[in-house]
């Protein structure tokens, strides 16, 4: 692939070569495939936030639906956390890359059809594969318990989305690939190798049992790191510059960002494995693997700091800026966590506490989640040219999704210390581990409500705005009167 040096440019690029009528006929000719893709990842946020509420309840109160086996914790658990990858993230992923490559290829979309139909069957797969984890035939492997009928509709959808990719990027208007492209066809790239592969190996035709803990392992970790965090990295390099009207800071901290995130970062699962029945180079190379990955995290959110300084502000009014800020520096704390947990001295001592859920939750959540968040306040007004009609919604949604998600993550990272050194101590018990975190989880479900209090001010927003009920557009909807001349306000 070639990577000019100059296009991090590209956003002040774009607003150059693309007139306001140009944009307007690129983001009508989306409208349909990208609000059904956002749409319906909204929809299964909301139901995937229920299933996980009921689902830390049930580790507080153990007899909570124990009468109906659909809702056990052994299949509400593996559903919420599927339903949250792949039908809250992917989908959100696939909306927002398909409406920045059509806005960076600088065409009308093509085979609008191709890609409705790829919503509708990959929306099928996702409500076929829950269903065949609650009735009982999930596979109980992290990242990959839809059922094996599941997978192959996953991936045929997936085939329609990928050659619409192709045909865009080969019919683009002549011009570098810009570093919001690079990272969002590497992300849709690695997608397919990766679940495709996974299938073959632990599904469809499961090889030895000593090969599948660390294929498992490979797979559950660059499902976020070569699949989402990719797509979430490349529409931050699209969103910020766009927001506040300023290029890339640095097209060579772009360059090593990129290069060493798909370096190291297809290695770092390995760690995981970390005194497993395993052959040492591999634990050896996870380990070193881990360490070097946080170079792609600091040279991202240095050279996206970098071209935000002096802008902070606009996070005051902005609320697409003000997700998406989060969303980058989850990015940052969520690294440093797994570079920390991959170092054998804490991985020995927390392995199986719920410092791991918490370093999960903050990846999902707090990187990519905020993310998508961010692109989806600036993506739907420019497809349906109305603005949000409620700001009272958005705040909301953005106080409780914060609230909650530090809330559970602390009490998941104080638990889980307690619960990891309780484990480690050879004179305390296992029953004893569970007894320190049990406070913990109580507090962890209570901010889950939380949570599922902000999915649903962000769904209720999204259906008036699909009825537009809110005003023509004229300019963003300020979360509160900006201190200076908002830029927001030319970035259409």
């Amino acid at each position: 692939m070639n990577l000019p040096s100059h296009s991090s440019d590209h956003e002040d690029t774009e607003v150059r070569t693309l007139s306001n009528e140009a944009r307007a006929i690129i983001d009508a000719s989306t409208r349909g495939p990208v609000l059904l893709f956002l749409g319906s990842s909204i929809f299964w946020l909301v139901i995937g936030s229920l299933l996980k509420l009921l689902a830390d309840w049930q580790l507080t109160i153990p007899a909570l639906m124990d009468c109906a086996a659909l809702f056990t914790y052994g299949r509400t658990e593996p559903a919420q956390s599927n339903v949250m990858i792949y039908g809250w993230a992917s989908t959100a992923a696939f909306g927002t890359g398909l409406w920045v490559t059509a806005r960076l290829s600088r065409i009308p979309l093509l085979h609008s059809k191709l890609l409705i139909s790829a919503g509708i069957i990959w929306n099928l797969g996702v409500m076929l594969g829950t269903a065949g984890i609650l009735i009982g035939d999930g596979n109980a492997i992290p990242g990959l318990d839809f059922p094996g009928y599941a997978s192959p509709i996953l991936l045929i959808a997936y085939s329609l989305i990928a050659t619409w990719i192709i045909i865009t990027l080969n019919y683009r208007e002549p011009g570098p690939l810009y570093v919001s492209q690079w990272f969002l066809f590497a992300g849709f790239l690695c997608f397919p190798w990766l679940y495709a592969t996974a299938n073959v190996l632990l599904v469809w035709n499961p090889i030895q049992a000593s090969a599948q803990g660390p294929i498992a392992c490979w797979f559950l970790e660059n499902l976020t790191n070569l699949w989402l965090a990719p797509v979430a990295i490349g529409t931050i390099f699209y969103i910020v510059p766009k927001v506040i009207s300023r290029p890339i800071a640095s097209p060579s901290l772009s360059v090593l960002g990129f290069w060493t995130l798909i370096v190291f970062a297809s290695w770092t699962g390995l760690s995981n494995l970390v005194g497993g029945p395993v052959p040492a180079w591999m634990m050896s190379a996870g380990v070193a693997a881990s360490i070097m990955a946080i170079i792609p995290v600091l040279s991202i959110v240095l050279n996206l700091h970098l071209t935000l300084h002096g802008n902070y502000a606009a996070m005051s009014w902005s609320p697409t800026l003000r997700f998406t800020v989060f969303g980058l520096y989850g990015f940052l704390f969520s690294g440093v966590l797994a570079t920390l947990l991959a170092l054998p001295a804490f991985n020995a001592v927390l392995q199986f506490s719920d410092v791991i859920a918490g370093a999960s939750l903050l990846s999902l959540y707090g990187f990519v989640s905020m993310t998508f968040f961010g692109a989806i306040y600036y993506i739907v007004p420019r497809l349906i040219n109305a603005e949000w009609p409620c700001v009272q919604l958005i705040r909301w949604h953005f106080w409780f999704a914060l609230s909650g998600l530090l809330l559970a993550f602390s009490c998941l990272l104080l638990g889980g210390l307690l619960q990891g050194f309780s484990q480690y101590d050879v004179a305390s018990t296992f029953r004893s581990s569970i007894e320190f975190v049990a406070p913990f989880r109580l507090m962890t479900a209570l901010s889950t409500g939380l949570l599922v209090l902000a999915h649903l001010s962000f769904a209720l927003l999204f259906v008036l705005m699909l009825l537009k009920t809110g005003k023509s557009q004229s300019g963003p909807a300020l979360l509160n009167e900006p201190t200076e001349n908002s830029l927001e306000t030319l970035a259409v």
